[in-house]
């Protein structure tokens, strides 16, 4: 019997160790996949409140959790409690065994007001075609991204340029904008829109008495360039390979002469980085509704302006596409993003805040007329991967940091 006690006392004891193993991995486990969701649901509902903010017209402002340090400690305890005697029955010689597993967690979170000069120059300066290429090419809806991003369309027309806002209060302007937007996203659905850089070749002629030496030409071809000589070999053209400005068309630019393509680039160069040229010709698909001009991008500031207004000071409405804009498999919802205003949190929300007095809300399923169910998620991811592409590294300009610790 005292055997059997022994072996169950060890047995008792290896398991205290082997459950404190266990549980060591399931509870980190677990604390850093509710630490990722509750930093994530932070940052939307910062986004919202900055939304709810503009609509009020506060001054908006952004902190962001710069980072989570939570200590793990892991206790286990084992104890014998009791009695070894001569006494026959067990019940008179009892052995108690005690033991207790416990886990503490103690985080301490860094939170950073985003302010200063330099984060304000990115909030309020218009948004770079680079950005506008990046979203489209991870497969977002190019009507949604420029819904958002655009404040505008500058047209040619044979009267001289014509502006587009993608304003409501413009009306029919407004309504051409739209309409404008659904044309590039039906070429864009059946992959007749080009959205790239310019490629061209730059060349330049050099007239000289000797032809370059090896070492010369070597230290070219690493810069890209290249050599070209004449007949006589006193006059030698340096060419080189130009990635140029954003063009968005309705044909593949890489077919044009090279001249062409270089003058389609320095067209687009005499505008500032927030300017998209966009070029639809007759002739190729969707040419009968051509458009020849600049899509104007505005700030990460002017995009919370415009959700906040269509809340209720200025409404979007449902625009039909232009009759000559194919709409098959194309969407088109009467808001770009739909923030509900209500004096409760309605039923079915993704992210909702409250903000003088009232709640501010995304649903999952939105109501609105012509509203498509994922669509809101969407254009809320887009935003917030505009805020993160303008936040940049915190690291990089240091702020006063807020620290709490549980």
């Amino acid at each position: 019997m005292k055997r059997d006690a022994c072996r169950a006392i060890l047995a008792a004891v290896l398991g205290t160790s082997s459950l404190s193993g266990c549980l060591s991995p399931i509870a980190m486990h677990r604390a850093v996949i509710e630490y990722d969701r509750t930093v994530s649901y932070v940052e939307a509902d910062l986004l919202l409140l900055n939304i709810a903010r503009a609509r009020h017209h506060r001054p908006v402002h952004f902190t962001a959790v710069s980072s989570v340090a939570a200590t793990f400690d892991f206790r286990t305890s084992a104890g014998i409690r009791g009695g070894l005697g001569s006494a026959t029955d067990a019940v008179d010689r009892p052995i108690n065994l005690e033991y207790g597993v416990s886990v503490a967690e103690n985080p301490t979170i860094t939170i950073v007001p985003i302010t200063g000069e330099e984060f304000t120059k990115r909030v309020l300066r218009p948004l770079d075609e680079d950005k506008f290429e990046f979203l489209v090419h991870q497969g977002y809806d190019i009507n949604m991204v420029l819904r958002l991003m655009a404040r505008g369309m500058a047209i040619e027309t044979e009267e001289g340029p014509r502006v587009l806002f993608n304003q409501p209060s413009q009306g029919d302007g407004f309504v051409e904008f739209r309409q404008r937007l659904l044309q590039l996203a039906s070429l864009d659905e059946q992959r007749q829109l080009h959205i790239g850089p310019v490629l061209f070749e730059e060349s330049q002629a050099v007239r000289t008495n000797r032809a370059p030496n090896p070492d010369e030409v070597v230290a070219a071809l690493e810069k890209g360039f290249r050599w070209e000589a004449d007949g006589e070999g006193k006059v030698h053209t340096v060419r080189r390979k130009a990635v140029g400005r954003l063009l968005i068309a309705n044909y593949d630019p890489n077919r044009l002469p090279n001249e062409e393509r270089r003058r389609l680039h320095e067209e687009a160069q005499r505008y500032p980085p927030d300017y998209i040229l966009v070029d639809v010709r007759p002739g190729f698909p969707g040419g009968e509704f051509p458009l020849r001009g600049s899509i104007l991008l505005r700030s990460l500031n002017a995009i919370l302006g415009f959700v906040a207004r269509s809340i209720d000071e200025e409404p979007e409405s449902l625009v039909p596409p232009d009759p000559r804009t194919k709409m098959a498999g194309i969407r088109n919802p009467a808001k770009t993003l739909e923030i509900e205003e209500s004096a409760s949190p309605p039923d079915g929300y993704e992210f909702s805040v409250q903000f003088d007095g009232r709640y501010y809300s995304i649903r999952k399923f939105p109501v609105s007329q012509g509203m498509v169910p994922s669509w809101n998620q969407e254009a809320f991811a887009v935003l917030s991967n505009l805020f993160q592409m303008t936040v940049t590294d915190l690291t990089r300009y240091p702020t006063p940091a807020i620290a709490i610790a549980k």
